[in-house]
């Protein structure tokens, strides 16, 4: 998390008289990846979020009793992602916030006290998800070494699990993580959690009608970058990615081409279209950010190979075929350089196609070009940039999608 923002949103909680505390050691703000998780009391969490609005934070629409918001810090080029929690909990348990705030270690970034925290990140990796990061390593160690007894709760929370504190303390002091990771409790199915799992389910049905995410299709031409930056979005993204391959040649799309009546061969291809234009519209749904890998706009783009007329009416015809996402990212370089990128086509062929790519900017307000002169990592960043951008400018003003605003 970027020092700046940290400063500033902890700052205003202690300047509002709000009691918070982090759930994970205060070192782990520097390390990148994950969210920051932030205890609160319930009756402090209106203000809380007003505090990250007024940051420019974003609220993420997740179901819970929990505060999740985001922030794109664009000088340190990363995302910024806090849960805020009224209440602590861990191994199946939902404990008050009160006793572990009241408790809390206030030097410096607020975090539990030592006793709190040792067992809060040992019950994380042994009974919740099995598993303990490397980064969490080093500070569960020196916890456990000078470790002289735990929060009554926590430790009977250990018990009812079936872990022996003082045994899984020793083995953690010792760094001897295979051992201590060798009492990790298998979780039994409950019955409640397949209830949860339906629940979820309808929530996410009824999300169909309310999105939560964002569609952004990348385009170009040949050598412009556009699977190098897509991949690149996938990794760095924070919130759920999926990734749809929208082009008019790749996948079943040549396979429509055996049916070799004109019509048929149109339909078919229309139907292929949507069938993954639905897909992608229904993660959106969901709250997925949807990378559309060229789009069907390619129709307003002379093909690689030669066309007869009836081909050329079909490919004009494409272009519309599906509704146009929320955001259009154009990479834009000369026909020289992508040329030297793909080695394909020639640079007048190429040329070429980057003008009638530019040409979709003044009919489609959604596409906005960025120079794909400049190095990989330059063009990521100022991708990442334009997303956020739109994703806070249709969660501000509500709206859906271009294509249910039609």
């Amino acid at each position: 998390m970027n020092e700046a923002i940290e400063q500033r949103i902890f700052s205003d909680l202690d300047l509002r008289g709000i009691d918070w505390s982090l759930l994970r050691p205060r070192e782990s703000l520097v390390l990148p990846g994950g969210d920051v998780d932030v205890l609160v009391e319930p009756r402090n969490l209106p203000r809380v979020r007003e505090i990250l609005i007024a940051h420019g934070f974003v609220e993420m629409r997740i179901p819970g009793p929990d505060l999740h918001a985001a922030l794109y810090d664009e000088e340190a080029a990363r995302f910024v992602w806090l849960h805020i929690q009224t209440a602590l909990r861990l191994a199946g348990a939902e404990l008050p916030a009160e006793e572990l705030l009241a408790e809390a270690d206030r030097e410096e970034v607020r975090q539990p006290s030592d006793r709190w925290l040792l067992w809060i990140m040992l019950l994380r990796a042994l009974v919740d998800k099995g598993e303990l990061a490397e980064r969490h390593r080093p500070p569960v160690q020196v916890l456990a070494a000078r470790w002289s007894g735990g929060p009554s709760v926590l430790e009977s929370l250990a018990r009812r699990h079936g872990l022996d504190p003082e045994g899984v303390v020793a083995d953690a002091a010792a760094g001897d993580w295979d051992a201590l990771l060798s009492q990790r409790v298998e979780q039994e199915p409950a019955p409640q959690w397949a209830l949860r799992r339906i629940v979820r389910a309808a929530i996410g049905l009824r999300r169909l009608r309310h999105p939560g995410g964002l569609s952004v299709a990348v385009i170009g031409p040949d050598g412009a970058g556009k699977s190098t930056l897509v991949d690149a979005l996938s990794k760095s993204l924070p919130f759920p990615v999926r990734v749809q391959y929208m082009g008019l040649t790749g996948g079943r799309l040549r396979k429509a081409a055996a049916l070799r009546v004109p019509g048929l061969i149109f339909l078919a291809r229309v139907m292929i279209l949507w069938l993954r234009y639905s897909s992608a519209a229904y993660h959106r749904a969901r709250g997925a950010i949807v990378l559309f890998e060229r789009y069907t706009l390619d129709g307003a783009v002379p093909s690689g190979r030669r066309l007869g007329p009836a081909g050329r009416l079909s490919r004009r015809l494409l272009r519309r075929a599906c509704p146009i996402p929320d955001l259009v990212l154009l990479l834009d370089a000369s026909g020289d350089t992508l040329y030297q990128r793909s080695g394909e086509y020639g640079p007048a062929v190429l040329e070429t196609w980057r003008v009638a790519y530019n040409r979709l900017r003044a009919s489609v307000p959604q596409v906005e070009a960025i120079d794909a002169e400049r190095p990989a990592e330059e063009v990521h960043r100022e991708a990442l940039t334009r997303i956020w951008r739109r994703y806070t400018e249709l969660r501000a003003v509500g709206v859906s999608s271009p294509a249910e605003r039609a």
